[in-house]
């Protein structure tokens, strides 16, 4: 689990992988997701998170944060799931 806290006017950019949550501690936090071709329109993908909301990232993308003194957790559960499957496939001889 990662910890941010994003001042004002800071913006945070990175990749996350499907599975990770983003939970919002304190404050209220913009996410842009990577936009996306419809046809010949680039749809923007947006959403705002307000203090005790998550978001579950359902596809690995770029994606951009950004808010006014908020504190966020990043939780990279992709870990735990190769870790679930390995043991998965361990007990499976068994």
């Amino acid at each position: 689990m990662e910890k941010q806290v994003l001042r004002k006017g800071q913006v945070v950019r990175g990749y996350l992988r499907t599975g990770t949550q983003i939970l919002v501690q304190r404050g209220k936090l913009h996410l842009q997701y990577t936009p996306h071709y419809m046809g010949e329109l680039l749809l923007p993908q947006t959403r705002v998170l307000l203090e005790g909301e998550f978001e579950l990232i359902e596809e690995a993308g770029w994606v951009s944060l950004a808010g006014d003194g908020v504190e966020i957790h990043i939780i990279d559960t992709s870990s735990v799931r190769r870790w679930a499957w390995k043991i998965q496939a361990l007990l499976a001889g068994f």
